[in-house]
């Protein structure tokens, strides 16, 4: 059992440095940014464009769960739905690639509006994206405030 977890370590190290890795982990990174990018410009088409029709996510401020079907469901009721807007930037940034699929965790810090109220954000968050042919596309995304002081 003890070579096989040393044989299943020396496998897994190795994925994790290799250089299509390190290129996935790139491209991984500078999708998250265009993502942002159009968050910051309220670009909601382009925004859209990076996520999967099934993508869900849990805000940081522990609202419920965003998931597909929501703006319908709001647009049906009369309902309006606050997502905010943001202006903050990504710290501490790792992507795991693990063949099609990458699960980035970053930080994010910066201000954030919603339902009128702006507030300093730092939350840490974790998001899953999957390879559709040659586009990164957001899966899940998870956040959560950070409690305490974060490193540089």
């Amino acid at each position: 059992m003890r070579g096989l977890l040393s044989s299943l370590a020396l496998v897994l190290a190795t994925v994790a440095v290799s250089p299509v890795a390190a290129q996935d982990a790139a491209q991984v990174r500078a999708v998250i940014e265009q993502h942002y990018a159009a968050i910051h410009a309220n670009n909601l088409d382009a925004v859209s464009d990076h996520h999967l029709p099934e993508m869900t996510w849990f805000p940081y401020d522990g609202r419920l769960l965003y998931e597909s079907g929501n703006e319908a469901s709001a647009q049906r009721m009369g309902a309006v739905l606050d997502y905010g807007t943001a202006n903050v930037y990504m710290n501490h940034f790792n992507a795991q690639i693990y063949g099609n699929v990458a699960v980035a965790t970053f930080y994010l810090v910066g201000p954030r509006a919603v339902g009128g109220v702006t507030e300093n954000i730092a939350t840490r968050v974790t998001a899953v994206w999957v390879r559709e042919g040659s586009q990164w596309r957001e899966a899940h995304h998870h956040e959560s405030r950070l409690v305490g002081a974060m490193g540089q």
